[in-house]
């Protein structure tokens, strides 16, 4: 069989009954396996799950469908292939189901995937007893490359043909799709294929097949007539049907733009414009089913109310795709659309893509079209858009409403966080100009270690020896560095040093530590609710978590007035605490202390704050994103002590950058000072063992 017809999905459909559609499916299957040398799958749909095929031929029991439609994903193509029965003329058959009870329990989105799983493992699908109009039916006819209608030769048969056509035209199949197989055409006062051309204008005719007088037969002895008969008419006229099946041209799916002429790139250029004209219609649509509407203003939907709404919503997109999308003739653009409008109605739209890509740390809507995203610390503008800012603020709700927030005129930007911990900042109109923004900083589902960091060369084995010395001394450590360098990444792997047998809690904004000790309470700020009450504020857990016995107080980020109860719980016996602060170097972050003590509202002269933080404050680890995008530990200070009114700090290791490589990678290198820290001889006092050789400069 040519590649082009590789994972080919055909379809019989329409028709009236009796008119020998399982008969042609069954010797079409045959013809196109060849005695087995290609792997075809046959698919009954039939609902009522009689096993029909099981009578055609002597078949092995073996699974359905249904059996495996809620562990698709457990399979590849080379698993599933050869996992239904086989009949003697190596067709592989799967049934919908044992019963008609189970068949209803399979879903139309269940056979789509299970579709696109079969057009991978088989070169061809043929799909038999596909009735009616629903939604399961709609999602078979969209995904399959030829539609068959089998047309008996009188009125009745043409009429019943005809009404097919109507609802293929309503449904806006493209026409080349659909193909006419007239059957029994040599009986007397039968249809001529050109009466019958006349009729049903727009479809090809396929094939006229013969009366076949030996199909009786065929059946009681449960073989299939190409295999029993192989020289008589009706079985070479299905033969060439399949050949014609294999390759004839206007029936292959054909890409825009693959040719690479200029007309291509003109269709191509089309698309893309009727695709967001298609959407936006839909979408519209959609929003306007009473039903949906009603599920999908409801917040709390519970988890299996939510699977229902995606499955109806999943039925009614790709019915409206079918009536108003008639150019996506291309399977693969007309899935991508479905999952779009479905993601736009009950997901984050445009961004579930990006949610999903785990190479995105984070994405940035500047307005409703202009979304960027920084990939491996770069950032680039994507081709996502929303449709609307009204589609925007839609998704904007979705976020904060489930949280108990509000976003509006009165309160027009908020912070939240998705289920998932990544961290969500939203401002619209009148503070945003050009309409809503939105940023999503994605929450690593995977825990780094300090070995990972080493890998990045993020900082040395050295460094993070000591810095592990540090935090089992009970070293007060704090990081600081802007905005996305990494400063809570490298707090989550700096207090994985802290020993298990210690009790940490950790006070955050939004809830981003992943610590692996088991001994772990997670304290997170709230915010005011919709009546601008019932906040608690970082600095209330602080002061709340001192009462709560800790041996180590971890605060996400100090940006206020929490710093100073920081402070007085590390020259309080809770010594060994960390924190961040937003700060551009070491001597930046003492003065940020000092104006944060400040804002607190305590009125404490200025020497006073500095010998807090003197005496608080052991370690300053400086986290840095570089231009191009790598994120390094550039300097670890020591605090050593007050000199005349003024903070004195020695730095330990730095980052020296010496230029730039011609990929624009940052070429440089880690360097011990020389000097050796002040507290190195409690360490070994502690019986922490260190090797001073690492703070030897070079």
């Amino acid at each position: 069989m040519p590649d082009t017809t590789a994972g080919r999905i055909i379809v019989f459909h329409g028709g009236k009954g009796g008119a020998g559609k399982s008969l042609l499916a069954q010797n079409l299957a045959s013809a196109l396996a060849d005695r087995g040398r290609r792997s075809i799958l046959l698919l009954d749909l039939d609902a009522a799950g009689r096993g029909e095929y099981a009578v055609r031929w002597p078949l092995p029991e073996g699974p359905s469908l249904a059996d495996i439609a809620g562990r698709l994903s457990r399979f590849d193509e080379n698993t599933i292939r050869g996992y239904f029965p086989r009949s003697p003329s190596g067709v592989e058959v799967a049934a919908l189901a044992r019963d008609a009870r189970q068949a209803l329990e399979v879903t139309s989105h269940q056979v789509q995937r299970a579709l696109g799983l079969f057009r991978r493992a088989y070169e061809a699908v043929v799909v038999d007893n596909l009735a009616g109009w629903d939604a399961l039916a709609l999602a078979v006819l969209d995904a399959a490359d030829n539609i068959l209608m089998i047309c008996a030769p009188d009125l009745v048969g043409v009429q019943q043909a005809r009404e097919d056509s109507r609802r293929y035209q309503e449904h806006k199949f493209p026409a080349a799709k659909i193909g006419l197989i007239l059957n029994r055409a040599d009986v007397p006062e039968a249809l001529t294929p050109e009466a019958l051309g006349q009729a049903l204008p727009g479809h090809p005719l396929l094939a006229a097949l013969p009366f076949e007088p030996n199909a009786t037969e065929a059946i009681n002895t449960r073989r299939d007539l190409v295999s029993l008969f192989p020289h008589a008419p009706w079985t070479k006229a299905v033969q060439a049907l399949a050949r014609n099946l294999e390759s004839t041209a206007r029936f292959q799916t054909r890409t825009p733009g693959a040719s690479g002429d200029q007309g291509a790139c003109e269709e191509t250029a089309a698309a893309k414009v009727d695709t967001a004209r298609i959407k936006e219609r839909i979408h519209r649509l959609l929003l306007e089913h009473p039903e949906i509407r009603s599920y999908a203003s409801d917040p709390a939907l519970n988890p299996a109310s939510q699977g229902f709404l995606r499955e109806k919503v999943e039925s009614v997109v790709t019915s409206l795709m079918a009536l108003e999308a008639p150019e996506l003739s291309v399977r693969e653009e007309r899935e991508r659309l479905v999952r779009e409008v479905v993601d736009e109605a009950l997901g984050l739209g445009p961004l579930e893509d990006l949610i999903r890509d785990e190479s995105v740390t984070e994405i940035m809507v500047n307005r409703r079209d202009q979304i960027y995203v920084e990939q491996e610390g770069r950032l680039r503008l994507t081709p996502k858009y929303f449709i609307s800012d009204k589609q925007l603020m839609t998704v904007i709700e979705r976020i904060v409403a489930p949280l108990g927030r509000r976003i509006d005129e009165s309160q027009p930007y908020v912070d939240a966080r998705l289920a998932d911990g990544s961290r969500v900042n939203a401002i619209i109109p009148p503070l945003a100009l050009k309409g809503p923004c939105l940023t999503i900083r994605k929450f690593s589902k995977q825990r780094l270690s300090v070995a990972d960091l080493i890998r990045f060369d993020s900082l040395t084995p050295a460094m993070s020896g000591f810095l592990g010395a540090c935090v089992a001394a009970r070293k007060n450590i704090v990081i600081s560095g802007g905005t996305g360098s990494g400063k809570t990444t490298l707090l989550n792997v700096v207090a994985a040093y802290i020993p298990e047998d210690e009790r940490i809690v950790t006070v955050e904004d939004a809830a981003e530590l992943n610590l692996p000790q088991p001994h772990v309470v997670t304290l997170e700020a709230r915010p005011a609710n919709i009546e601008g009450k019932g906040a608690i504020s970082i600095r209330d857990l602080v002061r709340n978590c001192l009462r709560m016995r800790p041996d180590r107080i971890v605060v996400g980020e100090c940006r206020g007035g929490e710093a100073l109860d920081m402070l007085q719980a590390m020259n309080t016996g809770h010594d060994g605490s960390l924190t961040t602060a937003h700060a551009n170097s070491p001597r930046d972050v003492i003065a940020r202390l000092e104006t944060m003590v400040l804002m607190s509202g305590m009125d404490l002269p200025v020497r006073a704050i500095r010998e807090q933080v003197a005496s608080a404050v052991d370690i300053v680890v400086q986290q840095s994103r570089l231009q191009d995008g790598s994120r390094k530990v550039t300097q670890i200070a020591e605090v050593a002590g007050l000199e005349e009114g003024m903070i004195v700090l020695k730095d330990i290791f730095v980052y020296q950058q010496t230029g730039l490589e011609p990929s624009g990678r940052v070429r440089g290198e880690f360097q011990a000072t020389g000097h050796v820290p002040a507290f190195i001889r409690d360490l070994a006092a502690r019986g922490i063992d260190i090797d001073e050789e690492i703070f030897r400069k070079i």
